[in-house]
């Protein structure tokens, strides 16, 4: 008797969805009619497709590429497969099966050049439908891997760059005068200098062409020198085309070129994160655990994409959210200025933040309301823009000094940062401005509302990133190009929406997260005790530390 054999054959097979199954899907449907997308379809499958009969509906390929975003990585193929034997798909797609190669000219062609203006109607709709408050707003980010070779980055050739336009001018100054001032040397004025020396050598009647090099050969020193030039003007050629192409970063891929090379939380060589491979900087502003904006960057560092970020978050609603919380990478001046300027209430951590709640790190000094910069012991510190002629790092600080600290009882203190000891004067480079920012983000994220948005951060902007890479198996990019990616990312983002949506009709998920309970008291910092730090004593070095030393001090006797 067999066992696995089919005997039971269907004239009509059964592609009925539950009655659940569909109500989900009738409202998805009804969230994309109502968010007037299919207007934006059409008119971009008018200008691409002009001619000819299409082989498929594009509004249900739409849906049901969104739909494959929401249920898994969002591969062509998969979604094709999905397509072609998941009743889910056929549903929308009304038993039409378009190819892989269909789908992808769909996303390159259609969804890919208004992928912004898509995402802003779609998420206004969804906003609108679930009525969802978005005044507290939450900003992170994470870097995902780009589509190109791991081993082909180029780097911005600055210093080499540099040491070229030397080798330039000193090879000029032979024969043309050079001003001082002029360190640098564009492709453009190497080739009319080169027309210029090849001038000189007509005119002393030298032969420039025919001339054989080798062995034996006695060549003219100008000859050798427009040959060198030559070179130097190829070499400058390439630097230009390079830096051009990095713009503002400091390097690229070759196999994609807006990709950037950047350290990733998972390394599968080492698993430290510790190897450069192409990436992207993706950004993502959350609230009630629905993506409001996205923003697809080149920077390693994300401070950089914070005003971005929030200018793409008005560009989609046409107004600015009124509190935003995010981590400590993202607390600068710049940013900090920016959310000033804009009535945005600070909930934005800055660099040693943790390290200030713990009580960890020590402040040598306090500003006063008239802009005087006071120490501990309560001197009042004298401004300037340079000293003992060191200018300053950054020019939005200034140095503040303070003199005589010889019989200041703080100095064991305050000193504790200065290398030379046996010094004096104490010099403070600071920000007076930086300084009341981080005292305004501190006093926000202390209070009752400060906590509330900081345990929000860490379940909504951080699950998000979580579902997409987790759940969603979404880790590596699969498209190449600035534009495509940002495409790509969007229907991710559009995908988990979707999925939160689904999970809001069936009761599975809520956007009722954590609310500070009324009696909640602020936040308080434990005070430093600074006649315990004055009051205790040296610790004193152990065994191994003094034969340490000992041996650092034989060894560089032995090298010398």
């Amino acid at each position: 008797m067999p066992y696995f054999t089919i005997e039971k054959t269907f004239l009509i097979p059964s592609l009925e969805l539950s009655f659940e199954e569909k109500k989900k899907f009738d409202i998805f449907l009804k969230i994309l009619e109502d968010s007037g997308v299919g207007e934006i379809i059409e008119t971009a499958t008018r200008k691409t497709y002009s001619a000819g009969r299409k082989s498929y509906n594009p509004y249900r390929l739409f849906a049901a590429i969104i739909y494959g975003f929401s249920k898994h990585s969002g591969s062509v193929r998969k979604i094709e497969e999905s397509i072609f034997y998941d009743l889910r798909f056929i549903h929308l797609m009304e038993q039409e099966r378009p190819s892989y190669v269909t789908i992808s000219s769909f996303l390159k062609n259609i969804i890919a050049p208004n992928h912004l203006e898509i995402f802003n109607k779609i998420i206004k709709t969804v906003i609108r439908y679930f009525g969802i408050n978005i005044d507290d707003v939450f900003l992170d980010g994470s870097k995902f891997e780009a589509n190109a070779n791991k081993y082909k980055f180029v780097r911005k050739p600055t210093t080499f760059h540099l040491k070229l336009d030397l080798k330039i001018k000193t090879l000029l100054e032979k024969y043309i005068c050079i001003p001082t001032y002029k360190k640098s040397f564009t492709s453009k004025e190497i080739a009319e200098y080169l027309v210029k020396i090849i001038k000189i050598a007509k005119e002393k009647n030298i032969e420039i062409e025919n001339i054989k090099f080798g062995k034996g050969s006695r060549i003219p020193e100008i000859v050798k020198d427009l040959k060198m030039l030559n070179s130097f003007l190829t070499k400058s050629l390439e630097y230009e085309e390079k830096e051009e192409i990095c713009g503002q970063r400091n390097s690229y891929y070759k196999t994609d070129k807006d990709a950037t090379a950047m350290c990733l939380k998972q390394d599968y060589y080492s698993g430290l994160g510790s190897n450069m491979h192409a990436g992207y900087n993706v950004q993502l502003i959350v609230s009630k655990g629905i993506i409001l904006a996205y923003y697809v960057g080149q920077h390693t560092n994300d401070f950089y994409e914070f005003i971005p970020t929030l200018q793409r978050f008005y560009d989609n609603f046409g107004f600015y959210p009124k509190r935003i919380c995010a981590d400590s990478g993202y607390g600068s001046l710049m940013n900090y200025r920016f959310l000033k300027e804009h009535n945005i209430e600070n909930f934005v951590k800055y660099n040693l933040w943790r390290q200030d709640v713990l009580s960890l790190n020590f402040n040598y000094f306090h500003f006063t309301s008239d802009h005087k910069l006071v120490c501990l012991n309560n001197k009042i510190a004298r401004e300037d823009t340079s000293y003992n002629g060191r200018h300053i790092h950054n020019k939005n600080n200034r140095y503040y000094i303070i003199d005589d600290c010889r019989r200041c009882r703080y100095k064991r203190i305050c000193f504790i940062p200065i290398k030379n000891k046996n010094k004096h004067t104490r010099v403070f480079e600071t920000n007076e401005e930086m300084y009341w920012f981080k005292k305004e983000a501190m006093a926000n994220l202390l209070s009752r509302k400060g906590i509330e948005m900081r345990v929000n951060r860490s379940s909504q902007v951080e699950g998000v990133f979580g579902i997409i890479k987790q759940d969603m198996n979404y880790e590596r990019i699969r498209r190449r190009g600035l534009e495509n990616v940002s495409a790509e990312i969007m229907l991710v983002c559009l995908g988990l929406v979707i999925r939160k949506a689904f999970g809001l009709l069936t009761g599975t998920a809520s956007i009722n997260y954590r609310e500070a309970p009324k009696e909640l008291e602020d936040e308080k910092i434990p005070p430093l005790n600074i006649k315990k730090l004055l009051n205790k004593k040296k610790r004193q070095k152990g065994k191994n530390e003094k034969l340490r030393k000992e041996y650092k001090k034989h060894k560089k006797k032995f090298i010398s």
